[in-house]
C-alpha cells in the first residue's frame, strides 16, 4: 500500500455541522399568572426556517377574569409587573397575532402538553377557536436522545452546550427551545423534524 493510500485511510475527517435546512417550525413558550390552566399572560415565539431563527415575537396579555387573580409569587418568578399585565391586550387579540406568526408551521415547545393545554383553555374562555397545530415536544425528544437526570429546559440546554438564557421569560425561553430542538437534531442526525425521536 502506498503512503498516500495509507494517509487517506487513517486521516481524521473534521466534524461538519449537519445540514438543518429541513427544519421549519415555530418554537413557543407560554407564561401564566397563576396556577390555573389557561391563565396565559405572556407568549414568546421564535420562527425557524431552514434551521435558522428568522423572526421573533413576544407579548403580554391580560387573562380573562374567569381564570382568577394573579399569583404574586409566580409573577415575581416570571419577572412580570402586575400593572403591565392589567394594561396589556386581551388574550384574543394576542392570539390573533400568534396564529398569524405560526401559520401552517409545526409548533415546538418544551413540555408541549402544558403549553398546548394553556392555549386551548385560554382560547375556550376567550371564545376563539383553539389551534389545530402539529405539536412537537423538546422534553420528550430529549428523553429519548440524551442520558440526563433532569429534563428541565436549562438542563437540556446545558447538556447540548448551548448558551444560558433568562428563565420564565417567554421570548428567551422560546429562543432556547428553538436552539434545543436544533441541537437535538444535530445530536441525533435527524434531517427533518419528523425524523426526531418522539
Amino acid at each position: 500500500m502506498s503512503s498516500t493510500a495509507e494517509s487517506l485511510r487513517t486521516a481524521v475527517v473534521p466534524r461538519q455541522r449537519r445540514d438543518l435546512t429541513g427544519f421549519d417550525f415555530v418554537a413557543v413558550d407560554v407564561e401564566t399568572w397563576n396556577g390555573r390552566t389557561g391563565s396565559v399572560c405572556a407568549v414568546g415565539l421564535a420562527v425557524v426556517r431552514g434551521g435558522v431563527v428568522v423572526d421573533e415575537y413576544e407579548a403580554l396579555c391580560h387573562p380573562a377574569a374567569e381564570l382568577g387573580e394573579a399569583d404574586y409569587r409566580r409573577m415575581s418568578a416570571n419577572r412580570l409587573q402586575l400593572g403591565d399585565i392589567y394594561h396589556a391586550q386581551p388574550f384574543a387579540e394576542l392570539f390573533e397575532t400568534v396564529s398569524a406568526f405560526v401559520g401552517d408551521l409545526p409548533v415546538v415547545a418544551h413540555h408541549a402538553a402544558a403549553d398546548a393545554a394553556h392555549l386551548a383553555q385560554a382560547c375556550e374562555v376567550a371564545g376563539v377557536d383553539a389551534p389545530a397545530w402539529e405539536w412537537h415536544c423538546t422534553e420528550a425528544i430529549a428523553r429519548k436522545a440524551l442520558d440526563l437526570t433532569s429534563w428541565a429546559l436549562p438542563d437540556v440546554s446545558t447538556a447540548l452546550a448551548l448558551p444560558r438564557f433568562p428563565l420564565h421569560q417567554s421570548g428567551a425561553e422560546a429562543r432556547a427551545t428553538a436552539a434545543v430542538l436544533l441541537g437535538l437534531a444535530e445530536r441525533t442526525g435527524a434531517v427533518r423534524l419528523a425524523h426526531l425521536p418522539r
